[in-house]
């Protein structure tokens, strides 16, 4: 991979808790964003007189204060206000990524403090990449699909906060630093394109990076050794047939080729056997999912901000037949001091 681009740049300084200032130019214009921890509290720069539009005459100051003072004349509500310079703000902002001779440079200086109206950089980039249009910031977001996917710090904390569907979590919970952004998008149920499109507004906010996969290096070759034949053994040749029999009996015994067994043969009622409700405990779920795809599946339970998930094991007919099953679960299938009990759980996850 080569130079990382302006708007990867961007992503990286942000993701990687950078504090200060990003000067954005491309064109004859600049934008100027005084972020900390994620939040974007200040701004400078050519807004195209939406501003001025919406407060009336502006002195081409800071976004922010301008949108403060509009407030408090009572031009226009909170609401509004925070609204107008949003859309500023994905306006330019777009328009830095989408240019071809976009730079970014960044320092420390703060010279201002957060006060009143704040706006997350990272959900700003997920609306824009998940919004109209942001098909067309895949590719600057994600140049290459075949590039692994690498968590940033606090990446499940940042997930958590943004409030995805259950779809969405779902497909960041694949992001392990080994799957390549393509490794996750096309064998997703929910679609190659939104998938792709979710992970590279990801990589756009600053939750995950995007790198090359790191090429193996061949062992040398050692130089070859002169000398007196070695005397034939027969030894390895024994351990080798031995080797294939065992596996043989093994093949026979496990029989892969065969399909999966479904535990209750079909049907709404399982054996909740894990729960989660953070981030974090979410992924741990999908996971364990993975283990066992025909019997394990991760469902959600409660409502608005009190939803959390259960990985529920099992697909029977009847309350009464999950009930007989609870006492012959597999090993290790219920999660250390959790309490297996019996739920109808007629949905399922990815």
């Amino acid at each position: 991979m080569g130079r990382t681009s302006a708007a990867g740049q961007l992503a990286l300084w942000v993701g990687r808790k950078g504090k200060g200032t990003a000067r954005l130019r491309w064109a004859d214009a600049e934008l100027v964003l005084y972020v900390s921890g994620l939040q974007i509290i200040a701004a400078e720069g050519d807004d195209h007189e939406r501003l001025a539009a919406a407060f009336g005459l502006t002195d081409g100051g800071e976004w922010f204060a301008e949108a403060a003072a509009a407030v408090a004349a009572g031009q226009v509500s909170q609401a509004e206000a925070n609204a107008v310079v949003k859309r500023a703000l994905s306006e330019r902002l777009r328009d830095f990524l989408m240019a071809p001779d976009a730079e970014a440079s960044f320092d420390s200086a703060l010279p201002f403090e957060p006060k009143g109206l704040t706006i997350s950089y990272p959900h700003l980039v997920m609306e824009m990449g998940l919004g109209p249009g942001g098909e067309d910031l895949v590719g600057v977001f994600l140049p290459d699909p075949a590039l692994i996917l690498r968590r940033l710090p606090d990446f499940p904390k940042r997930v958590g906060a943004l409030g995805l569907t259950e779809e969405g979590m779902a497909i960041l919970a694949k992001v392990n630093d080994q799957r390549t952004a393509q490794e996750i998008s096309d064998p997703s149920p929910h679609g190659r394109d939104l998938a792709l499109r979710l992970l590279a507004a990801a990589a756009g906010a600053g939750l995950v990076e995007a790198v090359s996969r790191v090429a193996e290096t061949p062992l040398s070759t050692p130089p070859p050794r002169f000398g007196l034949a070695p005397r034939r053994r027969i030894w390895p040749r024994v351990a080798l047939v031995l080797a294939l029999v065992v596996g043989a009996a093994l093949l026979l015994y496990f029989r892969p080729w065969e399909g999966a067994v479904v535990a209750g043969g079909g049907g709404p009622w399982a054996v909740a056997v894990d729960s989660g409700c953070q981030p974090a405990e979410l992924e741990r779920l999908y996971r364990r999912q993975e283990q066992d795809k025909a019997n394990l599946r991760v469902v959600p339970f409660g409502r608005g901000e009190g939803q959390c998930y259960r990985l529920v094991w099992g697909h029977f007919p009847s309350e009464d037949a999950a009930k007989g099953a609870m006492a012959h679960l597999p090993s290790g299938v219920v999660a250390r001091g959790f309490a297996p009990h019996i739920v109808r759980a007629e949905s399922t996850s990815p």
